[in-house]
């Protein structure tokens, strides 16, 4: 087994910034993990509703798929995103902490959600457009505040 030293000088090998790239792109490839399974679930929650539905209809599939976004997230990006960081916080602190942090990214998503559900535009072009900016606010978030 590898010193615990040892493993956490291995990314400072590289330069700041490639590492730092490297983070968000295995950021990226679990939050695309995260929206598949957020998407999945609102899709699945949705696809009987026809057109004309009103769009209140759409708000707990909706809050379900994003809850489910945030939680299949969080062991991916703990064991694997940031494994080499210090992890000054426990497990369950670091759980708690990266799930009130994503509130924030909640509240974007919701609010673009909501603004856009009003629009002439479709119900899932609305919940994409908001997921999107919630993905960049979730990463700055979880970089400088969960796993520290």
């Amino acid at each position: 087994m590898m010193r615990r030293s040892a493993r956490h000088s291995k990314p400072w090998k590289m330069n700041r910034k490639t590492y730092e790239l490297m983070l968000f792109i295995k950021f990226g490839l679990v939050g695309v993990l995260g929206m598949g399974v957020s998407a999945a679930i609102f899709l699945l929650l949705t696809y009987r509703l026809p057109p004309e539905t009103p769009s209140l209809n759409y708000i707990i599939p909706y809050f379900l798929s994003v809850e489910s976004g945030i939680l299949v997230t969080f062991i991916p990006n703990d064991r694997w995103v940031f494994k080499e960081e210090k992890n000054k916080l426990s497990l369950i602190q670091r759980f708690l902490t990266y799930h009130g942090a994503l509130f924030g990214g909640f509240l974007l998503q919701t609010g673009i959600f909501l603004f856009l559900l009003f629009m002439p535009i479709s119900k899932r072009v609305a919940y994409f457009v908001g997921m999107v900016a919630a993905a960049l606010w979730n990463y700055l978030v979880s970089r400088k505040a969960v796993f520290i």
